[in-house]
């Protein structure tokens, strides 16, 4: 953390002002309401934090992409009703989320999670340029955890990877129900940055090996999807999708759908490194470890749904047998009160966005931060002032 430029930001940028002037600033920027609640300051990270992150995330990326690593997990982590044929190597993105703690009195990120699947990748970048523009900061910070990443190059990045060789037309940013989503932000985004255009999974249409969707009135041929659809969520509603999953139609995925298993919880076990906790499947204990504490999480389910802060041996014992290979018992991390506020001092969650960047090595690129004051930090958590989504700030 740099606690001298969050005080300086508070004694000398932050007013309600300012902070009402960067909501009407973003909303008015992407045409859309904003449903998450936004945190009045961005974060101020040290170049240590900014190093640590980035290395632990570039590491832990590559982990899940090796020969053994996935010559097991595409036989357990993909469900076989999802298993699709020719599965990359690798995912053309990640993210990676950190819990800020304090060990022997020093700052120290610890791995929460990490996902094969996109996140807010454009929604981002017009955040900080809301947080620049309202509160009038200095354009020496910068978002991005690759000091030598600009702005420009960022936008050129994501749209190459979006995109492709296509037009936008051809292309689709494919949810369910995208309209109704609280990332719908990060889908009007990225409409803009590239002229790729959400549409519903609901509304794809499949003739032979080919999908199409609405574009201009007509009906027209879709080359390019980046699938933002949770099978989690398509599953909840009972979504009958006009493919199957294993005999997908001949299209490109900006991020192939089997990385959101192969990529997730059940990665954790896996892991080494100092940041990982210990993390082990429910199908290989029988009662929590002792003298230690420890979450029960399942491992498809998103935004905190169906943890278990506190679980005991007979919630263990509750799991269905052929249920407990898809749950995890994952030691408790520690969050430190590290960010003040003037409502009091907040957790810090930091997510870490990585791109591969055509098709070399895994690139870190844009920050994401949730901060509040209780135990759980996904945005459905996030209510009250002083907490929320935010981004980090880098001084360069």
């Amino acid at each position: 953390m740099n606690l001298e430029r969050q005080q300086w930001f508070y004694r000398d940028h932050y007013t309600p002002e300012r902070y009402r002037r960067l909501k009407e600033h973003l909303q008015s920027e992407l045409r859309t309401r904003i449903d998450f609640r936004i945190l009045e300051a961005p974060v101020f990270c040290s170049s240590e934090l900014r190093s640590a992150i980035a290395e632990a995330s570039l590491t832990l990326v590559l982990q899940c992409t090796t020969p053994e690593y996935l010559g097991r997990a595409v036989e357990e982590a993909i469900p076989p009703r999802y298993r699709m044929p020719k599965v990359p190597p690798h995912p053309t993105c990640a993210v990676v989320d950190f819990a800020i703690s304090m060990e022997s009195g020093a700052i120290r990120p610890r791995l929460v999670e990490l996902q094969g699947f996109p996140s807010l990748f454009a929604y981002q970048l017009y955040l900080a340029e809301a947080y620049h523009c309202a509160y009038e900061l200095p354009e020496e910070f910068s978002p991005f955890f690759d000091s030598a990443l600009t702005t420009d190059e960022y936008r050129t990045l994501l749209e190459r990877w979006l995109l492709g060789s296509h037009h936008p037309d051809n292309t689709a940013l494919v949810d369910y129900r995208p309209l109704e989503q609280k990332t719908y932000p990060d889908f009007a985004a990225t409409y803009l940055l590239t002229g790729m255009a959400p549409t519903d999974i609901l509304d794809l249409v499949c003739a032979e090996r080919t999908l199409f969707h609405q574009r201009g009135g007509a009906l027209q041929p879709l080359r390019r999807i980046y699938m933002r659809a949770i099978p989690d969520e398509l599953e909840q509603h009972n979504v009958e999708l006009p493919f199957a999953w294993n005999d997908p139609p001949d299209v490109e995925w900006v991020v192939h759908p089997n990385w959101y298993f192969l990529m997730s919880k059940y990665s954790l076990p896996f892991l080494e490194h100092p940041t990982v906790p210990r993390a082990m499947f429910c199908d290989s204990v029988e009662r929590i470890p002792p003298k230690g504490r420890y979450v029960l999480k399942p491992l498809y389910a998103f935004a905190g749904k169906g943890v278990n802060l506190s679980p005991t041996d007979e919630d263990l014992r509750a799991l269905p047998p052929e249920e407990k290979h898809n749950w995890l018992l994952m030691e408790k991390i520690d969050y430190a009160p590290v960010l003040p506020t003037p409502e009091g001092n907040n957790f810090l969650e930091i997510r870490c966005m990585v791109l591969w960047d055509d098709d070399s090595r895994p690139r870190p690129t844009m920050s994401l931060v949730r901060s509040g004051r209780a135990a759980m930090m996904g945005s459905r958590y996030l209510t009250a002032p002083w907490t929320g989504a935010s981004i980090c700030f880098f001084e360069q």
